[in-house]
């Protein structure tokens, strides 16, 4: 059984994945040697990454991705029926409807309930920490401009 001098190495996954995108042109030696795996590694890596796409598939996806979500976001509204709501649970129906409240008042710039949230949170802390240097504060003011008093006594 022949064996490749290049021992296999646990985590190289990623910096295939990252080298295969960033010069598509390297082949899987090139690859495999840069890493220190075997170039079937790096083949199976890939092969599960891509699938059968290429780098130039995956790069378009990337570039469209927002307008190919908004297409597939159309689509699943259409096929929302009023048969297949009443067939859907109380929690689905409710956690549909969040969801998109929730991003209708985000695309319009208005807080979200999580905004909301997270706001008096910043809010509650502002105030308790003006709470806190408050009483300093008074006492610094309440203290007459001639202290500390004149006095013969050697402090």
């Amino acid at each position: 059984m022949a064996t490749s001098s290049a021992p296999i190495k646990k985590g190289t996954a990623p910096t295939i994945r990252k080298l295969k995108m960033r010069y598509p042109e390297m082949s899987h030696a090139q690859i495999a040697k840069r890493v220190g795996c075997r170039p079937n590694n790096v083949s199976a890596v890939l092969r599960k990454f891509l699938g059968k796409r290429t780098v130039e598939d995956l790069r378009d996806f990337q570039q469209n991705q927002a307008d190919i979500l908004d297409t597939l976001k159309a689509n699943l509204l259409e096929s929302i029926t009023p048969s297949k709501i009443a067939k859907a649970s109380a929690l689905q129906i409710a956690t549909a409807y969040g969801i998109m409240y929730d991003k209708a008042a985000l695309l319009r710039g208005q807080a979200t309930g999580i905004n909301v949230v997270a706001l008096l949170d910043v809010v509650k802390a502002i105030k308790e920490s003006e709470l806190h240097r408050l009483p300093a504060a008074r006492v610094v003011e309440d203290v007459p401009a001639s202290y500390p008093p004149n006095s013969s006594d050697p402090a």
